[in-house]
């Protein structure tokens, strides 16, 4: 099944290629004086895109996969959760693992909701990231 899901992103032109994805790199996922500068260099990037964001750390392995429609709100959100923990929290995981501090971020764009909403849960399926969910303690 896996194989068959993977053949028709490919198909589609929505498997994860970081050749063809958009990216940027080392992005510091954990807040500091940059973080203001940072955001505004993504939302440069990104526009009001919608689609599908892909998070992954420097080993590339994949942490994280969401949607957004423009993208840069969603990542936006994540960003603002760190900026509202104080400087004692940790973010986690659904499975207690920290998530690293410098991360790349790929999106690719995707018009309608509804493909959205399906190559999501194909690319999660797919690339089995190591986050579901994240929350600050």
């Amino acid at each position: 099944m896996r194989d068959k899901i993977l053949d028709l992103l490919k198909k589609e032109d929505y498997a994860f290629d970081k050749e063809k994805w958009k990216s940027i790199e080392n992005v510091p996922f954990l807040l500091n004086a940059d973080t203001t500068r940072l955001l505004n260099k993504i939302k440069k990037h990104m526009g009001v895109a919608k689609g599908i964001y892909i998070f992954s750390d420097s080993d590339e392995r994949i942490l994280y996969i969401g949607k957004g429609a423009p993208i840069y709100n969603r990542i936006r959100r994540h960003f603002a959760k760190l900026k509202n923990c104080s400087s004692s929290s940790t973010l986690h995981t659904d499975s207690s693992h920290k998530i690293p501090s410098l991360i790349t971020i790929h999106w690719v764009e995707i018009e309608q909701p509804e493909t959205r909403e399906i190559v999501e849960h194909m690319l999660a399926y797919t690339l089995n990231p190591a986050y579901k969910k994240w929350y600050i303690s």
